[in-house]
């Protein structure tokens, strides 16, 4: 699974606008450079995202872009997309935390910490907790 939102962007005055499409619409910033706009955008969808987990509350699922010029597809910092992919395949398998946490052998404190930004799980914990779930992690360099 790859979290990826796209935005839209384009230039205006010299600068590059971004706007994330639905349903991140309230995802919104700018760049000298369309590598800054984008690099920006990358931080703002980071921010907007792990005040949502952080939270508690539901994470868009990404919506296909749509035809068109202008539009990019951005992820969210590790820092947030890990906690995200956790929490999603959890919710895949049914699970609540707490389920999660029996099937581990740890509180369900601990899997509510592995779906907050900024959790910082190791490749260990998060190999278990995707083969408690039925899944696995591969990893590509781009």
């Amino acid at each position: 699974m790859r979290i990826a939102y796209p935005v839209h962007v384009w230039e205006e005055d010299g600068v590059f606008m971004v706007q994330g499409l639905s349903p991140l619409d309230n995802v919104q910033t700018y760049g000298e450079t369309l590598a800054a706009a984008l690099e920006n955008a990358c931080e703002a969808l980071t921010g907007v995202l792990g005040a949502l987990l952080d939270r508690g509350l539901p994470i868009p699922d990404p919506v296909a872009p749509p035809g068109g010029g202008g539009v990019h597809l951005v992820e969210p910092a590790a820092k947030v997309a890990v906690p995200i992919l956790l929490r999603k395949a959890r919710e895949a398998a049914g699970l609540t935390q707490g389920e999660l946490a029996s099937r581990l052998g740890v509180t369900y404190q601990a899997v509510q910490k592995w779906e907050r930004s900024g959790a910082n799980p190791t490749m260990a914990t998060i190999d278990r907790v995707l083969r408690a779930l039925g899944r696995r992690l591969e990893l590509e360099l781009v």
